[in-house]
C-alpha cells in the first residue's frame, strides 16, 4: 500500500485486518474518514474532500474564539488602554497584574457602553468581592487609573471611580518586622550565611525582594550601592544611591557571593526574583516567623529611620517613593511616637519625689510653737499655702 503523508493523517489495523484512518489535530479527539482509496492505495478525490473537511472544521475548533467588540464599549477602551504608552511604561509584572484584574473584570462588563458607568457602579462591583476586602480595593484602584486614562483620551467626561472608598481600611498590608523579630531572624541565621546578607541588604538598602535579588558587585561605586529600582523602572530618571553602611560591608566580606549578585543558591548560581522570594519565606519560617516577609523589612526599615529623626525627603531619597505622603505616613507615626514618649518623661520630672533634708531642730516652748504656726508664712516651713511638700508628697495626688 502507498504510503500516504499529509498531516494530522494517522491510521491503525482493526480486527478484521481494515485500514482505518483518522485526522487528529492536537487538543482534538480523532475524526474517521470513511471514503475510500483508489484501488492502487492512492488518495482518492472523494478521499481527499473528506480529509480536507476533517482538517478545516478541527482546525477551526481549536483557534480562540474572537469577541466582537462593539465601538464605545468598556472592553473597546480596555483594548485601546492595553496599547497606550500609559500603559506600557509600567514594568512587566504590573502589567500582568492589571491585565489579569482587568480581564475578570471585563468577562462581565465588556459589552457596557463605557459612558454609561456611574460611581455606583464601581461601588456595586467593589461590594460584590467584600468578603475579598484586598482584590476589591485593587480592582477600584486599577479602574480608577482606567477611566483616568479613558478621560485624558476624551473617552468619557468623568472617572466613576473617583471617590470610590477602600473597604480594606483595617489593613496596613504587610507586616512590619518589630527589632525582637529581627532579633530572632539574626539568631538563627549568623553572619556569613546567604539568609543573613539577606537581611542585611534588605534593610541597608530599603530595597523591595525585586531590586536584592539583582543587587551585585557591578553596583558599588566609591563606598555606594548605586541601582535602578525594579518598580516603575522605566519611568525612573534617578537611581537610587545608597552609602554601604558598615554592617552590611562586613556581611558581604563574611559572606560567598556571586560575581554579578550578592545573593547565590547552593550551586553558585543567582536566585530569581520569585526563587528568592520563596527562599526568604523558608528563611523567616525556620526563624519561626511565619508572620514576616521581605517587604515587611523595607517596612520595618522605613520605621526605624524615622523614628531616628529622617525626614520625609530623605525617606524618599533613600526608598524611591515619588510622594511625599508615603514616607509622611512613617515620619507622623514616628513623631506621634516620640510626642507621647516625651509628655510622659516630663510627666515623670514633674512627678519625682522632692527630698526635704533634715536638719537639727531646736527646741521650742508650746507657746513659741503657737506663735510660729500662727505667724508662719509660705517661705517659713509653716503651714501655709506654700508649704514645701515631703518626700511622700506629690505634685500630682492621683495615680496614672
Amino acid at each position: 500500500m502507498v504510503q500516504l503523508d499529509l498531516r494530522y493523517l494517522s491510521r491503525d489495523i482493526d480486527r478484521h485486518g481494515n485500514v482505518r484512518f483518522y485526522v487528529r489535530v492536537p487538543g482534538r479527539n480523532k475524526v474517521r474518514i470513511r471514503a475510500s482509496l483508489n484501488e492502487d492505495g492512492t488518495a482518492s478525490p472523494a478521499f481527499m474532500d473528506a480529509y480536507w473537511k476533517a482538517v478545516r472544521a478541527e482546525e477551526e475548533a481549536t483557534r480562540p474564539q474572537v469577541r466582537r467588540v462593539a465601538e464605545g464599549s468598556f472592553q473597546a477602551a480596555l483594548n485601546r488602554y492595553y496599547g497606550s504608552s500609559k500603559f506600557k511604561s509600567y514594568d512587566p509584572d504590573t502589567q500582568r497584574d492589571k491585565r489579569g484584574v482587568l480581564n475578570r473584570y471585563a468577562d462581565s462588563a465588556g459589552p457596557i457602553a463605557l459612558k454609561a458607568f456611574r460611581q455606583q457602579d464601581v461601588e456595586r462591583s467593589r461590594d460584590k468581592r467584600r468578603d475579598t476586602p484586598a482584590a476589591a480595593d485593587k480592582l477600584v484602584k486599577y479602574l480608577r487609573t482606567f477611566f483616568a486614562w479613558a478621560m485624558k483620551e476624551k473617552l468619557i467626561g468623568a472617572n466613576p471611580a473617583v471617590g470610590v472608598e477602600k473597604i480594606n481600611t483595617g489593613s496596613e498590608g504587610h507586616h512590619t518586622w518589630s527589632v525582637e523579630e529581627i532579633r530572632r531572624y539574626e539568631e538563627r541565621h549568623p553572619v556569613g550565611t546567604t539568609a543573613r546578607l539577606a537581611l542585611v541588604l534588605l534593610m541597608c538598602t530599603g530595597g523591595r525582594r525585586g531590586d536584592v535579588y539583582a543587587l551585585g558587585r557591578q553596583h558599588e561605586t566609591d563606598g555606594y550601592l548605586s541601582f535602578f529600582q525594579e518598580k516603575n523602572r522605566a519611568r525612573q530618571t534617578e537611581p537610587i544611591v545608597i552609602p554601604i553602611r558598615p554592617e552590611l560591608r562586613g556581611a558581604l566580606d563574611a559572606t560567598p557571593t556571586g560575581d554579578l549578585a550578592y545573593i547565590i543558591g547552593s550551586h553558585s548560581r543567582p536566585y530569581t526574583k520569585e526563587s528568592f522570594g520563596n527562599r526568604f519565606r523558608e528563611w523567616c519560617d525556620q526563624a519561626g516567623l511565619p508572620q514576616c516577609s521581605a517587604h515587611g523589612v523595607r517596612k520595618a526599615a522605613a520605621t526605624i529611620l524615622a523614628e531616628n529623626g529622617a525626614s520625609a525627603m530623605e525617606l524618599c531619597s533613600i526608598f524611591g517613593w515619588s510622594k511625599l505622603e508615603t514616607a509622611e505616613i512613617y515620619v507622623r507615626k514616628a513623631q506621634r511616637k516620640r510626642l507621647a514618649a516625651n509628655a510622659f518623661a516630663r510627666l515623670d520630672a514633674a512627678t519625682s519625689p522632692k527630698i526635704v533634708p533634715l536638719r537639727g531642730r531646736k527646741s521650742v516652748s508650746g507657746t513659741n510653737r503657737r506663735k510660729s504656726l500662727v505667724g508662719s508664712t509660705p517661705s517659713d516651713g509653716g503651714g501655709g499655702p506654700g508649704r514645701t511638700r515631703t518626700c511622700n508628697q506629690t505634685v500630682m495626688s492621683g495615680r496614672l
